[in-house]
């Protein structure tokens, strides 16, 4: 039976111990706050404080829905991390953010008077993309700014004009770097990640890339720029997957399953396919009034259905090889914190515990008030 509930208060000294002081977390200021909705950023050290308290020990943990990444960069430094998201963005930011434990070395790009050393490295080859110019317009200028009126007869706004040509330059130079050998697929990603954490801070948009805004937002005004991402080191390796998590089972074998899933009926493909195209640019067809990327029904997520949530939750407590299964969800989620309860004890997992919090909850719209909402930690034991 269901053992109890708590009211976790936010212990930042709590953070920066274990039950053997060995825990080491990333700072905040450098796990990349993305704006995605259910983004852990503001709660990574509730979730530490918990696994603390719990006395939750292990080596291998497994970030299920990894989404922006900020959960595995958080704790890549204590743990061998396995994430995997369905979306092909998140696998790029996983790559980088997570997988890295060094910087990449970039020895065979085609540039002269490079450093030798790494991050000065980099930094001269981002210099080098952000200074980078073509008149040549490319898929996201014609699509998502707007000169779209001219292409689609529909005017977007995600992205200024002269952002949009700078979006299409770098992804197209980057595209080439690889398809030339000049990159390997570790500085692919790196770069890649780069330019989607850039996106994020000049995109025209309220929340997420389901619209854009009618009156350009100030930031959208200010030219991308790529910066460096830092690496954090680790003594320990990481593993990312880009697929559903209902198809690697037998891949995954861990201490800690960390599951994050989509807590409402909005689809991530749908409110990110900006992202999904500059990730893959692939040319995608496209419709509507926001350029939506086209979809199939594979690519939705069975935890965005109030009909179809609670069997695919059972079935991925029942799958999951791990010691121990820690689950974040949100009170206007789907499923009710007693639904998830039963779901822990039908998939017979025990020393079932709740702890809930409140914080602000994510902003869709900037008119949006204030929000406060509650944010759950389900833990639980598998045999």
């Amino acid at each position: 039976m269901f053992g109890e509930v708590g009211i976790l208060s936010l212990n930042n000294d709590a953070c920066k111990k274990n039950y053997d002081n060995t825990i080491n977390v990333t700072p905040l200021s450098k796990i990349p706050k993305l704006r995605l909705i259910g983004n852990k950023h503001s709660i990574l050290n509730y979730i530490s404080e918990v696994i603390i308290k719990e006395k939750i020990y292990g080596k291998i943990f497994f970030d299920v829905f990894s989404g922006s990444c900020s959960v595995s960069r958080y704790f890549k430094q204590n743990y061998s991390i396995i994430s995997n998201d369905s979306l092909y963005f998140s696998y790029v930011l996983q790559r980088a953010l997570i997988v890295l434990n060094s910087y990449p070395k970039f020895e065979n790009i085609k540039m002269s008077n490079l450093s030798v050393n790494p991050e000065k490295r980099i930094n001269q080859i981002l210099e080098f993309l952000n200074n980078k110019s073509e008149e040549k317009c490319g898929f996201i200028f014609n699509h998502y700014t707007p000169a779209s009126k001219n292409i689609d007869y529909i005017e977007r706004k995600y992205f200024s004009e002269e952002n949009g040509k700078k979006i299409d330059s770098i992804r197209t130079t980057i595209e080439a770097w690889f398809n030339e050998k000049q990159i390997n697929e570790n500085e692919y990603f790196y770069l890649i990640a780069s330019l989607l954490i850039a996106v994020q801070k000049i995109s025209n948009i309220s929340g997420t890339y389901g619209a854009f805004n009618k009156i350009w937002d100030p930031r959208a005004k200010k030219p991308l720029t790529l910066k460096i991402i830092e690496i954090i080191p680790s003594s320990f390796t990481h593993k990312a997957f880009n697929n559903d998590v209902f198809n690697i089972f037998d891949k995954v074998v861990c201490d800690i399953a960390y599951i994050d899933p989509p807590y409402n009926e909005r689809q991530y493909i749908a409110n990110y396919h900006i992202l999904e195209t500059i990730a893959r640019y692939d040319n995608p067809k496209i419709s509507g009034k926001t350029g939506i990327r086209n979809y199939t029904e594979q690519e939705k997520s069975i935890f965005c259905s109030k009909k179809t949530v609670s069997t695919a939750m059972l079935k991925l407590l029942n799958n999951l090889k791990t010691k121990y299964v820690i689950l974040s969800y949100n009170s206007d989620g789907l499923m009710s914190k007693d639904e998830i309860i039963a779901l822990f004890e039908k998939a017979g997992l025990y020393g079932i515990k709740l702890y809930e919090f409140q914080y602000r909850g994510f902003k869709s719209n900037k008119n949006t008030h204030k929000n406060l909402v509650k944010e759950y930690i389900f833990i639980g034991k598998k045999e």
